[in-house]
């Protein structure tokens, strides 16, 4: 698959000053996709040949309340503009997530897109949403995660609408993400109709799973099910019944 059929652009390489002709270059190619397609889809484009110092410059540049998410994998940088399906699916999984937490008495620390990135291993990577909640007294009131200091978040959230150019299972797992959950649907379609895929880290790769480290007791068809009562009876009442589920298991 070619990286048009992805609304991606691929360039290389770049010169130090180059952080605004990449904005005016990414806001160009973001307008004439838009206008071409019916469809939105997430916006993607790959910079080859990146320095670590490069990119650390583009993050600095840029600053922390942008809106695009980077992904670096040792001199690969894709930059990705996320659209209002990365947002609901984020509040969705964190209403599950409330709910559970608050049933079960457990902990919990949430950190939306976080930017966690290992110079040593020139990794760089920014999901939905990172949680702690095994971990949740070490960050506890942190504003940002290092992760030369503080570990990786226990869960991440990562939404995606089109496959991106790198492979960001082998990232999280380098970077000892215990668990993935991992959303993907096409642009376009019913955002509800998409899939949810759980992933366990087992040594140095992830496998699908059925039931997570955070919330063992949770099984991922129930959380499919949450999705699906979310869009058929609504968030409420699929909050309602998710309650009632977990208040069984204590029973």
């Amino acid at each position: 698959m070619n990286a048009a059929s992805h609304d991606i652009a691929i360039v290389s390489p770049i010169t130090p000053c180059f952080t605004g002709a990449l904005i005016e270059k990414s806001a160009s190619l973001r307008d004439g996709l838009m206008a071409k397609a019916p469809k939105p889809s997430e916006q993607r484009i790959v910079l080859e040949k990146i320095s670590w110092q490069q990119f650390e410059t583009i993050l600095a540049e840029t600053g922390v309340e942008r809106t695009t998410r980077f992904t670096f994998d040792r001199g690969r940088l894709e930059m990705m503009t996320p659209l209002d399906e990365h947002e609901r699916c984020h509040k969705l999984i964190e209403s599950l997530i409330l709910v559970l937490v608050d049933e079960m008495q457990l902990p919990v620390e949430g950190y939306k897109a976080p930017t966690l990135m290992r110079s040593d291993l020139k990794l760089a990577i920014e999901p939905e949403t990172g949680y702690y909640i095994q971990h949740a007294a070490d960050v506890h009131s942190k504003a940002a995660i290092e992760l030369r200091v503080d570990p990786p978040p226990d869960l991440v959230l990562d939404v995606s609408l089109n496959a991106s150019t790198l492979d960001r299972l082998s990232i999280y797992a380098a970077l000892g993400v215990p668990e993935v959950w991992r959303y993907v649907s096409q642009a376009g379609d019913d955002f509800f109709k998409g899939n949810l895929q759980t992933y366990r880290l087992h040594g140095t790769r992830y496998v699908e799973s059925t039931n997570g480290f955070a919330f063992p007791f949770l099984p991922a068809g129930r959380i499919l099910q949450f999705i699906d009562e979310s869009d058929a009876l609504g968030l409420m009442t699929a909050l309602r019944s998710l309650r009632d589920w977990v208040q069984g298991l204590r029973l």
